[in-house]
């Protein structure tokens, strides 16, 4: 038995999992990793109780290429006498119609017909095969990102669906797999995309992993077990923080939470951290609470503070409202939108007060004033452009745009806004400032588009500024 085949079979073996029974649908693309799980899932499946399906989804995004990739993947079902579920969706048009990042349009569209397989057929359990190597590049890149999650990996069991998201082989490494896939002379199909530096996985994977596999090759390994005892850790201090919850927050009749935040700040910091998502979980329940690095710092930051009065607006309609030693989380209440769409000015070297709370401010590096600290400030950089420097500032119109950085076309701003979580009673009068050609450059304290960086050292001519009065400004990575 061969490493792979190990740690695969250690895998329900240590999860404790009750495989009895269940269908098992495993996601497989045709390479070489999907193809391991496809075959040593037919192999091994039986023996654990398991009936295996398999899914498979054509993104049309290499034409002739990715539909021979589903006929190789259906015909390899068929030699193993594996049910086949193949669609073929047109990632390319979606990515025109409603904007979006052609990778995150992919996934997003690819799980949901993952989960109407398991629905429509009666599957328990989804697998896919993802390994350490994939889990090295994850925790590298939200590291270098900036990340507050205990655990950046990638989990090893989830919910997903009707049932579980399983990866059998996240404790295998990449060679580990080629081997499995060498021994069984087994055939697969290669994506050139993977090879593209244009993707930031693909520049990890290709110029950064490979110098920490030169130190120590069981690196991806060693990464993936850390990522789990963090996972173990991470969860029993969640548990503590539930515990300890109720000697400093209470759950209000009319629906929200109060904090007393003195006692809150005599907690340890690993709880206080844990806290703030238990709470989060608790308002927007039975929906996904916000997970946003930059939101939880603020509602920490708040929370931490014990004196005069402060508010943090939270997405769909929530509010922190602080008075000295007392935090109180509720609901908004309904405001008219200003209305109006005509582009006021948005002189350089003038402070503008733009609506939301927000107070922008553009000019050259070398004149810009003294930036105040705190989380509500945003400082970013550009150059002169077609649609730079700033020119006005507007409100939200139907088919507003936005192109954003390593995307191939605008997004709808309308979308950005759903994706961002804000609140619909806040999307109406929302700042957006708009180019000298006229073009959306900015929705500030949320996305900015193409060049913009937030890099000092960039050398850029000229300087962003976005302070929040309310602190409430959305995480944004796109602009590094």
């Amino acid at each position: 038995m061969d490493r792979m085949e190990r740690e695969a079979q250690d895998f329900f073996m240590d999860s404790g999992l009750d495989t009895e029974g269940k269908r098992l649908l495993v996601a497989c693309s045709g390479g070489p990793d999907s193809i391991a799980l496809l075959h040593f899932m037919a192999a091994r499946g039986p023996a654990l109780g398991l009936q295996i399906g398999c899914a498979h989804v054509d993104h049309m995004l290499r034409g002739e290429e990715s539909a021979e990739d589903a006929r190789f993947v259906r015909a390899a079902c068929a030699d193993l006498g594996v049910p086949f579920h193949g669609t073929a969706i047109p990632v390319g048009d979606l990515v025109r119609e409603q904007g979006g990042n052609v990778q995150d349009v992919c996934r997003s569209e690819r799980y949901r017909f993952f989960e109407r397989v398991m629905e429509s057929d009666g599957y328990d359990l989804l697998a896919t095969a993802h390994h350490a190597d994939d889990l090295l590049e994850t925790v590298l890149m939200k590291l270098a990102r900036g990340t507050s999650e205990p655990a950046p990996g990638i989990p090893p069991v989830r919910t997903f669906g009707p049932g579980l998201l399983l990866r059998p082989l996240l404790m295998a490494g990449r060679p580990d797999i080629m081997d499995y896939v060498a021994a069984n002379n087994l055939a697969f199909r290669t994506d050139p995309s993977n090879a593209k530096p244009a993707y930031t996985r693909n520049r990890f994977r290709h110029r950064i992993v490979p110098l920490l596999l030169e130190e120590n090759r069981e690196a991806a390994r060693h990464f993936a077990a850390w990522d789990m005892e963090r996972r173990e850790d991470d969860e029993l201090l969640r548990r503590l923080a539930e515990e300890h919850a109720g000697s400093f927050s209470e759950r209000l009749p009319e629906g929200g939470a109060a904090v007393d935040t003195a006692k809150f700040s005599g907690m340890p910091s690993a709880l206080q951290r844990r806290f703030i998502p238990i709470l989060l979980d608790y308002l927007y329940r039975p929906g996904p609470p916000p997970s946003n690095r930059r939101l939880a710092a603020l509602i920490r930051s708040e929370l931490l503070k014990a004196e005069g009065s402060g508010a943090v607006d939270l997405p769909d309609g929530w509010v922190l409202e602080r008075t000295y030693a007392r935090a109180v989380f509720r609901r908004h209440a309904p405001r008219e939108p200003q209305g109006g769409t005509e582009s006021i000015p948005f002189p350089k070297d003038s402070w503008v007060q733009a609506g939301n709370g927000l107070r922008l401010y553009w000019s050259e590096c070398g004149t810009a004033p003294r930036i105040r600290a705190g989380g509500g400030t945003e400082v970013l950089y550009f150059d002169e452009g077609p649609a730079f420097p700033p020119a006005g500032i507007k409100v939200p119109e139907e088919g507003d745009r936005l192109l954003l950085p390593n995307m191939e076309s605008p997004k709808r701003v309308s979308r950005i806004f759903i994706d961002e979580k804000i609140p619909r009673h806040r999307r109406a009068d929302w700042p957006l400032v708009t180019g000298r050609d006229g073009r959306i450059i900015a929705v500030p304290g949320i996305r900015y588009g193409a060049g913009f960086t937030r890099d000092a050292d960039a050398g850029c001519r000229y300087i962003f500024i976005v302070e929040n009065a309310a602190g409430a400004v959305h995480a944004q990575e796109d602009s590094k």
